[in-house]
């Protein structure tokens, strides 16, 4: 059955409840003046225990006591019916109430899973089963004088039907001694089932004992006052006596309703579980988490540690999980031959197995979670370190074409020179001016190339960086800048190399931006360390309004100090000048 079909079915038989009762309760007004209170708690009963199975078969679809609470409220109103002047109505309804109580026990017992698997459980249920089933068919047997087929015309069916119950009394009085033995029983093992309950199933069977205790209690009662009791002393408590019962059994029905309810809200803190769970928390939190969302501070949680090769449980000891079974419930996460948790709980939560594979489900995320995470982190600092290392090969090729360039191309042209010089003195006064024209306009292509490289070589890569430090590097960078450019250098030490070729780049670029975009008349530079990082600080008199998505460099700048795992912050309103700070980590480099 889908859901649709599942849920109109429900609302059918709900309807059919809400005007089926009233009209069975007006039936108990046909023969004898009957008080309010009676009709009240009569309407009571049968609507509360329809109404459980109702609640019970939209919240839990599979679990079989939604028709057995189902059956026991129509049970309940057929019984109405015995009082009917029609002999065939009369005659089916009393054959048919008698099967209340035995419903009302088979949902006890299969309370709250909806299976009876124990051994002294199904005993019971076949024994209250086999009892009303022999007690029907003499029942069937022994009224058969007000059925239809032997008095058609009957005008006084309720005299004949006292008559031939009173004629079944003794075999009642049977009936009600096995049922009330029955009963006992029953209350012995759902209160034992309850003493040896952990506190996450004793909560969970309270419900039952109290339906036990009701049960019992009601058939000791009808015995006592079917067996002790004078007739005389029953008339004046009958209707107290049907009162009072009714009103236990409307308290049954609504704990069996708050046993259902109180699984929602067990769901509801699952809910919360997997906020709570939006990392794997430490051992001792999630086990605490876990014990609060399932109700059971029995509950147990082993973490698999790789480093010593073996479980640890929530205090950070080496232990050995429970194996699965009778005694102890165990859920694994992870693969199964090698568990990363290990969650040992009370076995009676198997009852519902929605709220513990919930649970299960919500910390299986926080694991994945937890493992997607690591590896996002992993591949973060892969990528990290990569740049790193992209930054620190660029610096070295940098260094490298600087003394290519030094000791190459440089060198050749600085003897080039000193050849051409020479040359030139070895030519004498009488030289040829023309060749003495060519030979001093050589010279000072080869001066000037020699100088080209020199800058090109200090823009790949300067040399003063490399030997003297950054302070040095930045004053030579201030010395050859057309604008005023006060260095301010708080560094005692030299770093290491990426970190101070960064900063001298990023102060490189940021000198270049100011004085080709800012309209600066003056630049502060100044350096420190703190904290293992270096810190620079750049700042121009400008009109501001820089944007790194202008093309004016920030975007390099920023690039080249993320390469290093640093952070830096633009400053640059307009008209108020930009200030660009920088800090780059030293401890990791």
């Amino acid at each position: 059955m889908n859901e649709r079909r599942r849920r109109l079915a429900l609302v059918a038989i709900g309807l059919v409840a809400l005007v089926f009762g009233p009209f069975a309760t007006y039936q108990l007004t046909r023969t004898a003046e009957r008080s309010p209170a009676l009709l009240l708690a009569d309407l009571a009963v049968g609507w509360s225990m329809i109404a459980a199975g109702l609640i019970i078969a939209d919240r839990r679809p599979g679990n079989r006591i939604a028709p057995f609470a189902i059956l026991t409220g129509f049970a309940w109103f057929v019984g109405d019916f015995t009082s009917s002047d029609v002999a065939v109505v009369s005659y089916l309804a009393t054959v048919v109430h008698g099967w209340f109580d035995p419903l009302f026990a088979l949902v006890i017992l299969a309370y709250p899973a909806g299976r009876i698997t124990r051994r002294p459980d199904r005993a019971l249920a076949i024994g209250f089963v086999a009892v009303q089933a022999g007690w029907t068919v003499i029942q069937a047997y022994g009224l058969r004088p007000i059925a239809w087929w032997d008095c058609p015309t009957c005008i006084s069916t309720v005299d004949r039907w006292i008559a031939a119950y009173d004629a079944m009394d003794p075999l009642g009085r049977i009936e009600t001694l096995l049922l009330t033995g029955l009963s006992i029983g029953l209350l012995v093992v759902v209160a034992a089932r309850w003493v040896s309950a952990s506190g996450a199933a004793r909560s969970r069977q309270t419900p039952v004992l109290v339906a036990g205790l009701v049960l019992a209690g009601g058939f000791i009662a009808t015995f006592v006052w079917q067996t002790v009791l004078p007739t005389s002393a029953r008339e004046p408590l009958g209707e107290l006596r049907v009162i009072v019962l009714a009103v236990l059994r409307v308290f049954v029905a609504i704990a069996l309703m708050i046993g259902v309810l109180r699984d929602d809200a067990a769901k509801g803190r699952i809910a919360d579980l997997v906020v709570r769970l939006d990392g794997l928390p430490p051992l001792p939190v999630l086990q605490a988490s876990l014990r609060d969302a399932l109700g059971d501070p029995s509950l147990e949680v082993y973490r698999w540690e790789a480093a010593s090769a073996s479980f640890l449980d929530a205090a950070g000891r080496r232990a050995t999980p429970p194996v699965d079974g009778a005694a102890r419930a165990v859920l694994t996460i992870g693969h199964a031959d090698a568990p990363e948790l290990v969650i040992a709980h009370d076995p009676t939560l198997r009852d519902d197995p929605g709220l513990v594979s919930a649970a299960a489900a919500a910390v299986r995320l926080a694991v994945e979670n937890e493992r997607l995470q690591a590896e996002v982190r992993a591949q973060l600092d892969a990528v990290t370190a990569s740049r790193a290392r992209i930054v620190e090969a660029q610096d070295d090729e940098r260094r490298r074409i600087e003394r290519d360039l030094h000791d190459g191309a440089q060198q050749r042209l600085v003897s080039l020179q000193l050849s051409l010089q020479m040359l030139r003195r070895d030519l004498g006064p009488d030289a040829d001016p023309a060749a003495v024209a060519e030979l001093e306009a050589a010279s000072a292509e080869a001066a000037a190339a020699i100088a080209d490289i020199r800058e090109l070589a200090r823009g790949v890569h300067p040399a003063i960086l490399t030997e003297s430090g950054l302070g040095a590097a930045l004053g030579s960078l201030a010395d050859r800048s057309p604008l005023p450019v006060v260095v301010a250098d708080d560094l005692d030490r030299r770093l290491p190399a990426t970190v101070e070729a960064t900063a001298y780049f990023v102060a490189a670029e940021a000198l270049t931006n100011a004085i080709k975009h800012s309209g600066a008349s003056r630049i502060d530079l100044r350096t420190w360390l703190a904290d293992d990082q270096l810190h620079l600080d750049v700042r121009d008199d400008g009109r501001g309004g820089a944007d790194a998505t202008d093309g004016t460099g920030l975007t390099g700048i920023q690039d080249r100090v993320a390469a290093l795992g640093g952070t830096i912050r633009v400053e640059s309103l307009d008209g108020q000048g930009t200030r660009l700070e920088v800090a780059l980590p030293c401890a990791s480099l």
